[in-house]
């Protein structure tokens, strides 16, 4: 087949950023996988794929340092900034998978929000053979626009990749009442999962503002632009696992909140290792107020919003 320089590129693109394997793209294009194959290796050879490796540690960078020192993080990874900001959140992304990796044991239990970056850094992740883990969905998702916002499905690459068992929970992110919330909680299979969140070792989690033009949850179909308006008017920073927090980083005492169908926050906040992944200067704001009330325990973002929050403590 001809290869035209658009197709070579949006190949590369699928293999080095989307981590398609050359499997998924030959069964995308209707090719065998050694031609897949070639086409990479003629990407190389064309330049438009550059392979580097650097031989430097983000985790202990001046950067990193500062907000371990400041926030009393056990660990930041800050990732230098590229061209564009889809590079950046792939390769912080990057990072943490390979950080997810080293730190996975035998019998954990993992819990797993939503989002675009937990997608990217799932995908990513090397498959092991462990034995025994669990992977607990940390709050709903069904009717979600896309699956990548989906915790269900995340939870299913997961727990695949980790020879894990998936305790999903098999209902929308949010409902119209907490007397709904309460009469799913005592359905069995969601009861469940719910009761599985109070034994979590470890849990990753995205970070995402309440601007209401930046709102994740506007875009995923969860809430209308109105809706997001009011949130952010009654003082609303960040969200995090759905449930919407204030620039102190507390967790607010709002309806919404009661209607959010996951994870309890205070058990939440009992999980040892609360990792979360976030890029983008628009974010800073809602990282620096989950920082500040010790939302997480770990941060994985790029250098550019790092930079960000740090000037907003001086």
């Amino acid at each position: 087949m001809t290869k035209s320089f658009e197709f070579l590129v949006q190949t590369a693109k699928h293999y080095y950023l989307d981590s398609m394997s050359q499997s998924e793209i030959a069964k995308l294009y209707k090719i065998s996988r050694p031609t897949v194959a070639n086409i990479l290796k003629e990407c190389r050879e064309k330049g438009i794929v550059e392979i580097r490796i650097n031989d430097n540690s983000f985790f202990s960078s001046e950067t990193s340092r500062r907000l371990v020192e400041r926030y009393g993080l056990n660990m930041a990874c800050v990732v230098p900034n590229e061209s564009d900001y889809p590079l950046s959140l792939y390769k912080t992304c990057l990072e943490a998978a390979k950080f997810l990796s080293s730190v996975l044991e035998n019998k954990m239990n993992i819990g797993i929000s939503w989002g675009t970056a937990l997608y990217h850094t799932i995908r990513q992740l090397s498959k092991a053979a462990l034995v025994d883990c669990s992977v607990v969905q940390l709050v709903g998702g069904i009717g979600a626009s896309a699956l990548f916002y989906d915790g269900s499905e995340l939870g299913r690459i997961l727990a695949e990749k980790v020879n894990g068992r998936l305790y999903p929970f098999l209902s929308p992110l949010l409902v119209k009442t907490a007397e709904l919330k309460r009469a799913l909680f005592s359905e069995p299979g969601i009861r469940e999962t719910v009761e599985k969140t109070a034994l979590l070792d470890i849990a990753l989690v995205g970070l995402s503002s309440d601007l209401p033009e930046d709102s994740v949850m506007v875009r995923a179909g969860f809430l209308s632009p109105q809706d997001a308006r009011e949130i952010f008017n009654a003082g609303s920073c960040g969200h995090l696992c759905g449930y919407h927090y204030d620039s102190e980083g507390r967790f607010m005492d709002i309806p919404i909140n009661k209607r959010v169908v996951g994870i309890d926050t205070a058990a939440f906040l009992n999980i040892k290792r609360r990792i979360g992944i976030a890029c983008g200067r628009q974010k800073a704001k809602a990282i620096h107020a989950a920082l500040k009330g010790k939302l997480i325990t770990d941060l994985f973002t790029d250098e550019l919003t790092a930079l960000q929050i740090i000037s907003f403590y001086g």
